[in-house]
């Protein structure tokens, strides 16, 4: 390779390469011969090609490993997808705590009304109150059937007028 270099006459050694104008590189350059000079620029130009597709590999591994690092912190949930969670763990706890409350009112209430009213009348109404759920049921049912019979006669009706 080609180097140009300053060099120190009295101590006989190399100096780092010292900046040249265009006219001086020229004037140095001319000193070569023309293939010495095809064979470092033809060198040069293969090294250089070498760089540019180890840089496009670099920067394709680079966006692989983001293209994986994403997957990851989707798969993962991130950290801010962790507070989220936190917080929703947070409000969830809460209420089921605001429930166990509701539902240890409810069963002082009850407990309160059967010491009212007696436990025997309490079991009479809630018998009483199962009865009347199943006989709306027989009801709803018998009301469902009836409207079925009702399109059926409307439709027998419109057919046998055209």
């Amino acid at each position: 390779m080609i180097s140009v270099s300053a060099q120190n006459v009295d101590q006989g050694e190399q100096e780092d390469p010292v900046p040249m104008s265009r006219e001086e590189l020229a004037n140095h350059l001319t000193t070569f011969s023309q293939e010495r000079l095809v064979a470092e620029v033809m060198g040069m130009w293969d090294e250089l090609g070498e760089m540019e597709r180890e840089l496009a590999m670099a920067r394709q591994r680079a966006r692989a490993l983001d293209s994986e690092l994403g997957d990851v912190r989707i798969r993962s949930g991130g950290r801010g997808d962790f507070a989220e969670l936190e917080e929703r763990f947070r409000v969830a706890d809460a209420r089921r705590k605001q429930l166990e409350v509701m539902l240890s009112n409810e069963r002082v209430r009850r407990k309160e009304m059967e010491e009212i009213v007696g436990s025997d009348r309490v079991e009479e109404l809630q018998r009483e109150n199962s009865r009347l759920l199943k006989q709306e049921e027989e009801q709803m049912l018998l009301i469902l059937d009836m409207e079925i019979k009702i399109d059926q006669l409307l439709t027998a009706l419109k057919d046998s007028t055209h």
